[in-house]
């Protein structure tokens, strides 16, 4: 048949996904290697693109399809009703319907009366895809017997291309609406016995080992939909036999119904706690599975399945979506060195996940550690050669590639003590004003310089070399300043975290809290709490928000633009306003927005993009916020205001005498210094805008010198390899090189290409690990009151009470900024941690709940200012909970109390 045609036959070899979808494909491939697949045909796209045109459908579908907001989110039920609507008063083409009525009559078997039943499937040009499943999402219509019935079912099938639910995920993916078209699969129906579904690979963990079957009696179609619970089978990759079966219930059975489709029957007492398969089906099953596999270029499979009458049939084959990395074994959480403690916290807490090599050792390593060393020194216990090593620890390392802080100094330093001047000879009470002048001097020079050091020193020294080394070009640069550069914005970056910069405000704002909540632990305990006077004043983060919620609101303005912003998919929305004629102010906000809060970081490694980067969640952010038309941010401070001043007012009144003298001067010491320490963390990761262009272009010459595969497979190489490579390609193209062309001189270095790829996967594997906050244990110097009081067994979970207030809601769990996207308004944000960049999940949260973190982590500063409880430093609290599930927050006592679970929606 020519390329065009409406119908094509599963032994055709031009097969391509445009024209018979992902599932179409799928099983021409099978069929043409000789597998045992069903008989059946293609109706193609070309078919659906026929018969929409002829029926006048595609204007009418592209002005429909477009959602409605309701509730803060958007809502395709009205379009999807309103779309196949048209589908059911168009009519098919006499040629449309030639072709299926003889493709149809082709499937006729000669031994068996009447005409044939079968199953008409969709199979859409955006399904079946590594990364885009679409399971679920357009409908299957089973045991169709005739002509006429079968003609419905492809205009059904067609229509399902307009679900809710299709349209809904396809806006999230980022499809377009008028680059979808949907191709039929019509197959013989085979009665099954049992059926189901075989995955070569585990995956629930990517354990490439195990091969994991789910089987039931009946039609494949009630484990997919979640009807029954099947029988598992965990398979042994090597033996093919089960190392472990789990019975499930097996209560029903999806059968045909004669010439009306499907039922649903009730399965035999007997029969459900029997296995559904035996030893010899699970070893063909498994045999033929891998066959599919290796003939689909060993790409692990997600197979649909069935047994009738002995025979096992292939119904279709799709990679497994979003396959996660092989486990690590022998996996252990060992300290570096005897006797020492590590804990993730203060610096690392901007570095939750595994860290890239390049970051690890240029970065951590070196840049920072020297920084540390000379503060250290500054202090005068330490030269500073015994605080780098050998003779000290690296302070900042890791452990199965997740960042870690060493607890504790190095051994002080061992030269020789001078002679040191005493006041004995001073009468005692004068020796005792001496050293209370003393401590005073220490106490001005520690609240009077620290702040000013990083503001007026720290600061402007770190902005200097950032736009010093930003003047430079990339492209005009040469290979040695692109690696000069590198190294001098992650000591830059160093420098203004240890010298004079975010540790002096970082420990001002800690110690003013600290002192403040000490203060109210003692004289009020369970009634106040530090987080009900720090609550709703200002930070860079929440400016950021204001300026994202103004141009939301800018949007809303114009009719035209906003209906625009709504249809559009927040993935295309940022490329739809730069091309939308009403949208140039808009985007000069948007640019403004980047250029002010772009660089905020999702965490510190410079492996990971900026917002400016990955502007993808800036937009989904926007997105909502244009959908939260009762949304103001102001609003929403101005009411945390006056619950802050209501609280001070309250405990003024409850202190008398001394202690409120204290209070107030605690509380104003605490306010004082609280807003420096955001504002210093806002320019966390500047120097990652000029270092990631740098190693961007230096990755590219390397991919070009035959070194790396990809320009960011540098951030997968240490120092010294990098410098290696470097050396390398600069004496390739040195002028000695050129007056030699006699001599053949080494470009590039290829075994990096392996190594990287090798490290790369590493860090993906290590995603899954779940390192504890602290290796080997807390240290012995924390009271043990002080430590996690959750028991075992427990629906409530103890952490650091950081934002007052109770919420109960369901969570929204969200890993990584590749999740941003799964955000609910009016969910508890449960995640791992918080940087800067997390700041434009807040405005959708009523609560907030993360595994690291403590009194001043970023996440319990913005709570405060959002005005939502928030409990911080639960450990693992994302591997207890999942979205959708009901959780209370009170983050006044510190506490979590997991409420319900969702009910299971049975897919797969």
């Amino acid at each position: 048949m020519e390329h065009a045609a409406n119908a094509l036959g599963f032994d055709t070899t031009e097969a391509p996904l445009e024209v018979v979808g992902g599932k179409g494909q799928s099983l021409a491939r099978m069929a043409c290697a000789g597998m045992p697949v069903p008989a059946g045909f293609h109706l193609t796209t070309s078919a659906y693109r026929r018969f929409v045109e002829g029926s006048n459908l595609q204007a009418g579908i592209l002005s429909l399809a477009i959602p409605t907001v309701q509730e803060g989110s958007v809502s395709f039920e009205l379009a999807s009703t309103s779309i196949r609507r048209l589908f059911t008063q168009a009519k098919l083409s006499t040629e449309i319907t030639a072709d299926i009525r003889a493709a149809y009559a082709a499937l006729q078997d000669s031994s068996q009366a009447g005409e044939p039943a079968v199953a008409v499937r969709s199979s859409a040009n955006a399904e079946d895809l590594p990364d885009m499943s679409f399971a679920g999402q357009q409908d299957t219509y089973l045991n169709v017997r005739g002509e006429e019935a079968l003609l419905a079912a492809v205009c059904s099938c067609w229509a399902s291309l307009w679900t809710a639910r299709a349209m809904s995920y396809r806006h999230q993916m980022g499809i377009e609406s008028d680059k979808v078209a949907m191709a039929v699969v019509i197959q013989r129906m085979v009665p099954a016995e049992v059926s189901g579904v075989l995955f070569t690979a585990n995956p629930a963990t990517g354990d490439l080992d195990e091969m994991i079957v789910n089987a039931s009696y009946g039609l494949g179609e009630a484990i997919v939909s979640g009807e029954v619970t099947p029988d598992t089978y965990v398979l042994d990759r090597a033996t093919l036999t089960a190392k472990e079966t789990v019975i499930g219930a097996k209560e029903q059975m999806v059968i045909a119904d004669g010439d009306k489709g499907t039922k649903v029957a009730s399965v035999d007492a007997a029969r459900r706690g029997t296995e559904s398969l035996t030893e010899s089906q699970i070893r063909e099953l498994a045999t033929l599975a891998l066959a599919v596999e290796q003939h689909f270029d060993g790409v692990p499979q997600d197979i649909e399945w069935l047994f009738a009458e002995g025979k096992l049939w292939l119904l279709q084959s799709r990679p497994i979506t979003n396959l996660p990395a092989p486990p690590l074994t022998d996996v252990s959480w060992d300290p570096p060195e005897p006797s020492g403690y590590l804990g993730r916290s203060q610096l690392v807490e901007h570095i939750p996940d595994p860290v890239s090599t390049l970051f690890e050792d240029l970065h951590m390593k070196r840049s920072l550690q020297y920084y540390w060393g000379l503060n250290l020194t500054k202090r005068g216990n330490h030269d500073f050669e015994d605080t780098q090593p050998p003779a000290c620890f690296v302070v900042q390392t890791t452990i199965n590639g997740f960042a870690y802080r060493h607890l504790g100094e190095p051994p002080r330093t061992g030269r020789l003590e001078a002679a040191k001047a005493t006041r004995s000879w001073l009468p005692g009470p004068l020796r005792n004003l001496a050293s209370k002048l003393q401590f005073y001097r220490y106490q001005m020079g520690l609240y009077g310089l620290l702040i000013p050091e990083w503001r007026y020193i720290s600061l402007p020294r770190y902005l200097r070399k950032i736009r010093r080394w930003g003047k430079l070009d990339p492209e005009a640069a040469s290979v040695e300043q692109l690696w000069a550069g590198i190294r001098a914005m992650s000591k830059a970056e160093a420098q203004y975290w240890y010298r004079g910069g975010v540790w002096n405000a970082f420990s001002l704002t800690r110690g003013t809290e600290y002192v403040l909540h000490n203060f109210l632990q003692e004289h009020a305990p369970d009634r106040f709490t530090s987080g009900q006077f720090l609550s709703g004043l200002r930070s860079r983060a929440f400016d950021a928000q204001v300026a994202l919620w103004k141009t939301a609101k800018l949007i809303r303005s114009n009719d035209v633009l906003c209906r625009a912003v709504i249809a559009t998919p927040p993935r295309r929305l940022l490329d739809m306003l730069r091309a939308h004629p009403a949208a140039d102010r808009v985007c000069r906000e948007i640019d403004r927005y980047f250029d002010h809060y772009g660089h905020q970081i999702f965490t510190l490694d410079f492996a990971e993009p900026s917002e400016t980067d990955d502007p993808g969640n800036i937009m989904q952010s926007l997105y909502s916020l244009v959908l939260q038309t009762d949304y103001d941010p102001k609003d929403t401070q101005r009411a945390v205001a006056r619950k802050r001043k209501a609280a001070i007012k309250e405990a003024t009144q409850h202190f008398e005498g001394i202690l409120k003298r204290q209070f107030r001067w605690l509380l104003w010491k605490a306010r004082h210094f609280y807003p420096n320490r955001e504002e210093a963390m806002f320019h966390m990761g500047k120097a990652w805008t000029v270092l990631r262009p740098f190693t961007k272009e230096l990755g590219q010459r390397l991919v070009e010198a035959g070194t790396l595969t990809r320009a960011d497979d540098i951030y997968f190489l240490t120092t010294d390899e990098l410098a290696r490579a470097i050396r390398t390609l600069v004496a390739a193209t040195s002028r000695l090189a050129k007056m030699r062309p006699d001599v053949t001189f080494v470009t590039g270095l290829p075994e990096y290409r392996q190594l990287t790829a090798e490290r790369r996967q590493l860090r993906e594997a290590r995603r899954r690990l779940t390192p504890p906050m602290h290796i080997p244990g807390p240290p012995l110097w924390v009271p043990p009151a002080d430590l996690d009081a959750t028991e075992e067994d427990s629906d409530t979970l103890k952490g650091s009470a950081v934002s007052p207030g109770k919420v109960t809601a369901e969570v929204s769990l969200i890993l990584s900024p590749a999740d941003f996207d799964k955000m609910k308004p009016g969910t508890i944000l449960v995640c791992p941690t918080t940087t800067p960049a997390w700041t434009q999940l807040f405005p959708q949260a009523r609560g907030l709940v993360t595994d690291i973190g403590g009194i001043l982590a970023h996440g319990s500063i913005v709570a405060r200012e959002y005005g939502i409880p928030a409990v911080l430093g639960l450990g693992d609290i994302t591997k207890q909970v999942v979205s959708g599930q009901l959780i209370t927050v009170d983050g006044d006592k510190g506490t979590v109390t997991l409420e319900q679970s969702p009910a299971d929606d049975g897919t797969h």
